[in-house]
């Protein structure tokens, strides 16, 4: 019987969102300020240009385009992009309109990044796969910028 992939968790990504550009064709682009990354032994600042252009490809489903530019302590960069697919049911939906926190287990959020880093101490993650979960997600709105956690396993 072959090799049965595990994960390994070995990041958590929290970051600030700006409340969206509303494009043409479902598109909407949603800057993203701010965060941290905390991993075992390391962390790092989200650092402008970062951010989510996110379309619309079904009535209940998103597509996500996500690239996060971040420093680490060392002085030391990483650069995270990912697709995922955002499933959004009936319940949620009516939770992201006003703004309220969901929780990972209330939707399918689920993305699959790929890491590039020059950090000498991390040169592992440019050659590994991943995949990550939505922990929390507060929807950005008018009044005040929304709030995502994600946790990135490494597929073992």
């Amino acid at each position: 019987m072959g090799r049965v992939p595990t994960l390994e968790k070995v990041m958590r990504l929290e970051a600030v969102i700006d409340a969206p550009q509303s494009q043409p064709n479902g598109l909407a682009i949603f800057n993203v300020p701010s965060g941290e990354i905390t991993g075992d032994g390391f962390t790092a600042k989200i650092i402008d240009p970062s951010g989510d252009w996110s379309r619309t490809i079904s009535p209940n489903v998103m597509a996500l385009d996500v690239r996060v530019s971040a420093l680490l302590e060392d002085g030391s960069y990483m650069y995270i992009i990912y697709p995922g697919r955002v499933v959004i049911n009936e319940t949620v939906a009516a939770k992201m309109a006003n703004g309220e926190t969901i929780d990972g287990s209330e939707i399918y959020f689920t993305t699959t990044p790929s890491v590039e880093t020059n950090s000498p101490e991390l040169q592992w993650m440019n050659d590994a796969l991943f995949v990550g979960a939505m922990q929390t997600n507060t929807m950005p709105t008018a009044e005040k910028p929304g709030h995502l956690v994600y946790d990135v396993y490494k597929i073992v």
